[in-house]
């Protein structure tokens, strides 16, 4: 079983008011790096494409710069809408030949190792009965999630600025769903208040 991942990390921070993934928790701590830190250390996936914006310095990427199994792809529609950032990394994946594709949110600092692995194993053992395995917070269906092949035309169709949570909500697709009850990996940053937050909440566990 061939996972691949897509870190998407092309958002443009508008509410945010500047780059967000390189706003630092501790000295060389960067917020965009901390789920790909995880995802490389879950072992989930054959093959990572983070997707970021053509001018991003990628200073927030760190020593994962230089980690063979992580590849950058720059996305020049990026401001356009989420969903060419999708398929800019789902082109990419795509090239390993890969079973599945792992999205995974670079604004998510909280997602852990064990629910990344926990998400491929649940595929693994039902890929031949679902479309999809997503993460459930409390009502709402949300990535990280892996797709499978099935879905990989719907995912390069998407048009503007449509995430991959619409395909979940599609009647034309069979899922499951891991419910996640801590409510630290449901945390994003958006806005300087998500910050504000996710920093606080740093302090706090380091």
């Amino acid at each position: 079983m061939r996972i691949a991942g897509i870190y998407l990390a092309a958002g443009q921070s508008r509410r945010m008011g500047q780059p967000k993934l390189s706003l630092e928790l501790a000295p060389g701590k960067c917020l965009g790096g901390m789920g790909l830190s995880s995802l490389l250390q879950s072992g989930a996936c054959s093959s990572i494409t983070a997707v970021v914006r053509e001018e991003d310095s990628l200073s927030w990427l760190g020593s994962a710069l230089e980690h063979a199994d992580v590849r950058i792809a720059p996305c020049p529609e990026a401001e356009v809408g989420m969903s060419f950032s999708i398929r800019t990394g789902l082109k990419d994946a795509l090239l390993s030949s890969p079973d599945a594709v792992m999205i995974t949110l670079a604004d998510q600092p909280y997602v852990s190792v064990g629910l990344l692995r926990g998400l491929a194993v649940v595929y693994a053992g039902k890929s031949s009965q679902v479309d999809y395995v997503a993460c459930s917070y409390g009502s709402n269906m949300a990535p990280p999630a892996i797709f499978g092949r099935s879905m990989f035309e719907a995912l390069a169709d998407l048009e503007g600025d449509a995430g991959a949570r619409r395909l979940l909500t599609d009647p034309t697709y069979q899922g499951v769903c891991v419910e996640v009850h801590d409510e630290l990996q449901a945390l994003d940053v958006d806005t300087p208040q998500d910050w504000q937050h996710v920093a606080e909440v740093y302090q706090r566990l380091y």
